[in-house]
């Protein structure tokens, strides 16, 4: 569905289009860890879903919660349409399925963690955009992203100096920003609320 078709649908049935709540940040700054989080403690709100991404990666079920693909299924998933955002990252590829601009159509809040990498892609595809920046210290990056086992120290340290300044595109409604550096609940509480305040 192009950004057009799901204008002219929300318009269509009447209802405000659902915000698409981006929540992006560095590696290590535990934006995985804060939405399962958030997830648990909105289950039963209605209004709210949370996206789950594609990826060529098997997911670890303690830190990640994702769905995958091998690289060729993602490419001809892609090339079918299957996907409303997809980018590349660390040597893999990310997709949100394309049936989520359906469910921001029908007014409902949609929350993913993206790429920053694609904001302006999804400022200009999608009719309501806001952003969540999760951040933390460098060594607090760091130490996270050794933590999961899976890189090298020379990998660590090229993965955070590819990391890119946040640029926030016109005509986001919003930008919240945490600085996760204290216990996941507290993280867990700022994203809630800010969650239960979004729509």
């Amino acid at each position: 569905m192009s950004p057009e078709s799901q204008r002219d649908d929300g318009e269509a049935n009447g209802l405000r289009p659902g915000l698409f709540v981006v929540v992006v940040g560095p590696s290590g700054a535990g934006k995985d860890t804060l939405l399962a989080l958030a997830a648990e403690d909105l289950a039963d709100t209605p209004g709210i879903v949370f996206a789950r991404r594609v990826v060529t990666r098997e997911a670890i079920a303690a830190i990640e919660d994702h769905d995958v693909m091998s690289r060729a299924d993602f490419a001809a998933h892609q090339a079918a349409g299957g996907f409303c955002l997809s980018w590349q990252a660390h040597g893999l590829a990310y997709g949100l399925p394309a049936r989520l601009e359906t469910t921001l159509a029908d007014g409902v809040t949609v929350v993913a963690n993206v790429s920053r990498r694609v904001l302006d892609e999804a400022a200009a595809r999608f009719t309501r955009l806001a952003i969540v920046e999760v951040t933390a210290p460098q060594p607090i990056l760091v130490a996270r992203i050794a933590a999961r086992g899976r890189e090298t120290p020379e990998e660590i340290s090229a993965r955070i100096a590819r990391q890119v300044e946040l640029a926030i595109p016109p005509g986001a409604e919003a930008h919240h920003r945490i600085v996760n550096d204290g216990t996941p609940d507290e993280g867990r509480r700022r994203l809630v609320e800010i969650l239960r305040n979004a729509g």
